[in-house]
């Protein structure tokens, strides 16, 4: 099938929410089709070049965005909300539009087996320690969040929410299996968490030992 592209510095996954703002006229242009037709776009982490100004050179593999929602402000620029929907793997990239055209298969989202089942129990528990210490350090707060059931979903789900590089996000995104892709993000949050709790025992110190303002 023909997708429009949208190479951008950031990896989106399927159920991830993604802003835009839209204001080179390629992209304009695109969009404004997409709306026409009512039309996902892909987003495709650049592998080389820039957002702005062409010559992006993007990774192969992406996720279609569905737009939910469209501001129209000044001089056809527009603000976009979006949600990601599936994964796809470009097979061909045509530069005969304005914008990126890629000839392109969907990835089909493969099923959790019995091993990433056993490591989704063990994700809900890291993966919630990991958000409320993430919220807490932003002085916010957070009783926690219910995984999907899904082991596939739940990993797409804790890889939206987690800092990561976006190289490291890309390889999430292409890795198919649930287990490994759990894994992966296991490991970069057990490391993240003794950072993060000590960052947290700091900031509470500083609140009772006068260097921060408690109203």
């Amino acid at each position: 099938m023909d997708l429009r592209i949208f190479p951008l510095q950031t990896v989106l996954f399927p159920g991830m929410r993604l802003p835009l703002h839209i204001f080179e006229e390629r992209y304009k242009l695109m969009i404004r089709e997409c709306i026409e037709s009512d039309a996902p776009f892909g987003v495709v982490l650049i592998r080389s070049g820039d957002e702005v100004g062409g010559g992006a050179v993007p990774h192969g593999i992406g996720t279609t965005a569905r737009i939910t929602q469209v501001e129209y402000i000044d001089d056809g620029r527009m603000n976009l909300l979006t949600i990601g929907e599936q994964r796809f793997r470009i097979t061909r990239l045509s530069h005969d539009r304005p914008y990126l055209v890629g000839d392109v298969d969907i990835i089909e989202q493969e099923r959790g087996h019995e091993g990433a089942r056993g490591l989704l129990e063990r994700a809900r528990d890291v993966f919630n320690e990991y958000l409320k210490l993430y919220l807490a350090l932003g002085d916010q707060w957070t009783r926690g969040v219910e995984l999907p059931s899904d082991p596939g979903d739940a990993s797409d789900y804790i890889a939206a929410r987690t800092e990561a590089p976006v190289e490291m996000k890309q390889v999430w995104l292409e890795e198919l299996d649930p287990e490994a892709r759990l894994t992966l993000q296991l490991e970069l949050i057990g490391e993240a968490l003794p950072d993060m709790r000590a960052r947290l025992q700091m900031k509470l110190r500083q609140k009772t030992t006068g260097f921060g303002v408690l109203n």
